[in-house]
């Protein structure tokens, strides 16, 4: 989409300025504040969106929202200049594409883990750390409880999914049975 890529080109131009500026964590911080706003607040993407209110509106709006959470003045710079140029409708795409660009560079990756029962520290610890050693990166992890599960877990690493749960596998042995031509024979 053009969203997309006129996002990435903002937020790579500020990820090498930050990098450069030795300020990546800082502006890190302000993108990943910034893109949970958008993902948490509909009416203020949609505010963004909105041609009907005046850049100088939006200005005001950002900087309530964001001003004293911004730990960078760049940030507040590139807010700044973007509704200038009209361009507060792509800061989400900016955000996320910042946010990814910084994991990429610290070798950060994000896993999600869904099991049956709640896992203890110990348990959340050992995979953590199984994962980050096959991987070679840092490792996020978000661990959820589902008890439709039954049992096992379900692991999201990046765009692989890890589906050792006892509800999927009673899934596939339907599946199997189902699809057979096997008839009794009396």
């Amino acid at each position: 989409m053009v969203e997309d890529r006129i996002g990435f080109r903002y937020a790579k131009s500020i990820f090498d300025l930050a990098k450069e500026k030795d300020m990546l964590a800082e502006v890190h911080a302000d993108m990943a504040f910034l893109h949970e706003v958008c993902i948490t607040s509909p009416d203020f993407v949609r505010v963004l969106e909105s041609p009907i209110i005046s850049s100088d509106k939006k200005n005001a709006i950002l900087k309530a929202v964001a001003g004293e959470h911004m730990k960078s003045d760049m940030t507040k710079l590139l807010l700044t200049q973007i509704v200038r140029k009209s361009r507060e409708r792509y800061l989400d795409n900016m955000a996320k594409a910042f946010v990814e660009l910084y994991d990429v560079e610290n070798h950060i990756s994000h896993a999600t883990l869904i099991s049956a029962s709640p896992l203890s520290d110990e348990q959340v610890k050992e995979i953590t750390e199984k994962l980050a050693k096959q991987t070679g990166d840092k490792i996020d992890l978000i661990v959820e409880v589902d008890e439709k599960l039954i049992g096992g877990f379900v692991l999201k690493l990046g765009d692989q999914l890890f589906d050792g749960s006892v509800a999927s596998g009673l899934r596939k042995l339907r599946q199997e049975f189902g699809d057979t031509s096997f008839q009794r024979k009396y």
